[in-house]
């Protein structure tokens, strides 16, 4: 049985413009927590 040769998969350079999942996620929940916690009754 032969196997193809081992090759490390091309490192993925990041694409200019993209904005990271991490980014995004934290864009929208930010504002989200100071909301709930600016209109919490107190």
């Amino acid at each position: 049985m032969h196997y193809p040769r081992y090759r490390p998969a091309p490192v993925r350079q990041p694409s200019g413009g993209a904005t990271s999942p991490l980014t995004f996620v934290l864009l929208i929940t930010v504002p989200a927590v100071v909301a709930v916690a600016a209109l919490r009754p107190r």
